[in-house]
């Protein structure tokens, strides 16, 4: 496994929006429903955790030259990091160290890393690459948050009614007998998060949508959020597990609006399902409410490891 494909699935999910998507800090605290520098906090902390280490280079300097790789800095602050770099070799080797844990997932998008004086002659003290212990947790940890749920105990309320079977009609003692049980046994474990973005030739270009599956109690659940599908008239939106024409499985439909706006999802998923066996996630828009076979594909994403 790849340094970056251990990194926690908020830190992943984070890198590939804003390396892929060119996404701001910004963009992404609108959708995520987390401060921008909450954001800019995971992303940075992936990077570190792809980094050798500090490596001679202070933590200031490490996230300017962050914002500087993810394309998150302005003309100016751009223009010091890269006079930054020409002078540190050190800086330098940080950079370039981080950049190639990245290039596999940005593409070519990232800038090239400006040439020093030194550069060719040997290194006083060469840097040593950073152990592959496990990769740092962002700092407020826990599963990325996505289409409203404010906290992992609120979505872990809404499992455990969904797989228990609870319908919610004893009010305030029903939610509160919920929150207990999550307390002390239902902790959502995110199991795969996935990101679908439009492939080429789909209907809505700037449309992007999060799919995390996580346990609760050994119960696998599907949370999901959407943001840029039209608002369909007579249809809707369905989430598939995909590999080919003839393996391919309905797991839910976006069913619900946040207060953005956003589309969202929650369901559980049949005891035992394992979406390893898939090789995408796909949103498609479906005119007839038992679809057999996916739709019209308005996003699309791989399932990490397929």
């Amino acid at each position: 496994m790849s340094r970056f494909e251990a990194l926690p699935a908020d830190q992943k999910s984070v890198l590939q929006l804003l390396l892929r998507q060119g996404k701001g800090y910004d963009d992404l605290s609108a959708l995520l429903h987390l401060d921008a520098d909450e954001v800019r906090s995971r992303a940075l902390d992936a990077l570190d955790a792809l980094g050798p280490g500090a490596a001679g280079v202070p933590s200031g300097k490490r996230q300017e030259i962050g914002d500087w790789l993810l394309g998150q800095q302005g003309p100016d602050e751009t223009a010091a990091t890269q006079a930054f770099l020409e002078e540190s070799a050190a800086g330098r080797s940080w950079a370039r160290a981080v950049a190639d844990e990245l290039e596999p997932v940005a593409g070519g998008r990232l800038p090239e890393i400006p040439e020093g004086a030194d550069d060719g002659a040997p290194a006083a003290t060469p840097i040593a690459p950073a152990p592959t212990a496990a990769p740092r947790v962002s700092r407020r940890g826990g599963a990325l948050l996505i289409g409203g749920l404010v906290a992992a105990a609120a979505i872990a309320v809404v499992l455990v009614l969904v797989l228990t079977g609870g319908d919610g009609k004893k009010g305030k003692d029903s939610a509160t007998n919920a929150a207990n049980t999550t307390s002390t046994q239902a902790q959502p474990k995110v199991q795969a998060q996935v990101n679908l973005t439009p492939p080429a030739g789909a209907p809505a270009k700037k449309a992007l949508a999060i799919v995390q599956v996580v346990d609760v109690n050994g119960q696998e659940a599907v949370n999901a959020v959407s943001q840029g599908l039209p608002t369909p008239k007579k249809a809707a939106y369905a989430i598939w597990v995909y590999s080919s024409p003839s393996q391919t499985k309905l797991i839910g439909g976006f069913d619900k609006t946040d207060n953005k706006g956003h589309l969202v999802y929650q369901g559980a998923l049949p005891q035992g399902f394992d979406i390893t066996a898939y090789r995408e996630i796909l949103v498609t828009k479906e005119t007839s409410g038992n679809p057999k076979r996916p739709g019209t594909i308005y996003l699309r994403g791989s399932i990490s490891g397929n």
